[in-house]
């Protein structure tokens, strides 16, 4: 391993000189912000790698502007609270129109009356009574860089992106990162992994894995009788704004007039704007084979498509396109093979069925939801609980991985993968890594029991 990231990292002599952190976050989404933030207010220096030109990641950039209805997150009701203070950026919306053959979208609508803790849950609620939150990203963005600096303790770098990793035995000593200034190398006593991809992981080598395992592998009722070459779908969100005048846009060059139809969750802005979202537009597996550039590209296609046919047949004539979100909304791709691995069967036994709950650090209760190939949409009937050990790397004792990449099977990723959900394991990142910091111990080996009351009390 240290001869391969030594050839890794051959080509970084030129950089910066080494700067000492105590905490490296990479990755500015949802998780790798409250990483941050929580490890910061309890004293470490942090620094915050995102290659955006915002934080949040998926949940600004991604166009997901919206935390589907589910267990919450401490720092989740810190930015709702914030973002309340402000007009127009946020608000809770509750379904006014759900799916059918004819109409097929589901809409959401903005409902003053509504209240945050009414978004709280999922499971075992009616599909009528589900409540979302609906927010600005920019401003959404904007308070988590807020929140960040008041800490007075992390350094944030947009713009910027992870290279490469230097270790020594099972510790990673040094990354490197590149910048508009260049690349630099940074000196960290830990290190999160929050990019989605898990690129510090794959970049040093641990056990990953990608696709849908077979039956065999966890015993999972759901899984395929073999592994399948299959991800979670692929979206590129987009957001469109009422006009008086009615008129269907016509299709760019290039893009043929072919009939595009799909699930479409359509979520309603405060000013009144629309978010859409369809369920999917590509296979996971084939964006992943077609690489970023060609995915993305095929993907907005089917986009301009799909807006063309609500516009021409459904009367979304009254709206016009806004805005294509720069991201990707990726549900799911390479997942770390941890010191545990959540799967099917701890998601559907709840928190009543499963062993070990001194070893959680979040909860989580939305439905196992698969788009695309594979479908799948269970609901459930109470939350479950995450265990610490499936953010811990077996490689590494200084790696914490509080992502949608971190060690869960393919069907249990399909549940864990929402926004809330992600803030809750970088919540519980930032404060195992402080407390290893404090024990001068490996991250292994910190006991989460102590801390539960902190990451599980207050949901």
């Amino acid at each position: 391993m240290l001869t391969r990231t030594a050839s890794i990292f051959r080509h970084s002599k030129d950089c910066l000189m080494t700067q000492q952190y105590d905490f490296a976050v990479i990755g500015g989404g949802s998780g790798g912000f409250c990483a941050a933030l929580a490890a910061a207010r309890r004293g470490l220096r942090v620094l915050l790698v995102e290659p955006g030109s915002m934080l949040g990641g998926t949940s600004t950039l991604g166009g997901v502007n919206t935390w589907e209805p589910g267990v919450g997150a401490p720092i989740a009701t810190e930015l709702y609270a914030s973002l309340a203070r402000i007009p127009q950026t946020i608000g809770i919306s509750r379904t006014v129109k759900h799916w059918t053959l004819e109409a097929p979208w589901g809409l959401s609508r903005i409902d003053p009356a509504l209240a945050y803790g009414d978004t709280l849950r999922r499971a075992g609620v009616d599909a009528d009574h589900w409540c979302r939150v609906t927010f600005e990203p920019a401003a959404m963005a904007a308070v988590m860089a807020e929140l960040l600096i008041a800490t007075g303790r992390v350094d944030i770098r947009l713009g910027a992106r992870f290279i490469a990793a230097e270790t020594a035995g099972e510790r990673i000593s040094t990354l490197v990162i590149a910048a508009a200034g260049g690349e630099e190398r940074i000196a960290a006593r830990y290190v999160a992994d929050a990019t989605g991809q898990i690129k510090v992981c794959t970049a040093l080598g641990c056990r990953t894995t990608l696709g849908a395992e077979a039956r065999s592998c966890y015993g999972e009722p759901s899984a395929p009788e073999t592994a399948r070459e299959q991800l979670n779908g692929v979206t590129v969100s987009f957001r469109v704004t009422p006009v008086a005048t009615p008129a269907v846009e016509p299709l760019p060059a290039g893009v043929p007039d072919e009939l595009r139809t799909g699930s479409i969750s359509i979520t309603e802005y405060p000013c009144g704007d629309l978010n859409l979202n369809t369920l999917p537009l590509m296979e996971g597996w084939n964006y992943y084979q077609l690489g970023e550039a060609e995915g993305r590209r095929r993907c907005i296609e089917r986009l301009y498509q799909t807006w063309h046919w609500l516009q021409r047949e459904k009367g979304f004539d009254r709206y016009r396109l806004a805005m294509i979100f720069p991201f990707t909304g990726i549900r799911e791709g390479p997942r770390l093979v941890g010191r545990a691995v959540l799967t099917e069967h701890e998601v559907r036994q709840g928190c009543s069925g499963q062993p070990h709950p001194e070893h959680w650090i979040a909860l989580a209760d939305h439905a196992l939801d698969v788009h695309g190939e594979g479908y799948l949409c269970r609901e459930l009937t109470e939350p479950y609980g995450i265990p610490s050990a499936c953010l811990l790397p077996r490689e590494y004792t200084n790696l914490i991985v509080p992502c949608r990449g971190a060690s869960f099977s393919h069907i249990a990723a399909a549940s864990c993968r929402l926004t809330r959900t992600m803030m809750q394991l970088g919540h519980a990142a930032g404060v195992v890594v402080a407390s290893a910091i404090a024990t001068d111990s490996d991250l292994p080996d910190i006991e989460v029991a102590p801390i539960q009351q902190e990451l599980l009390g207050m949901l």
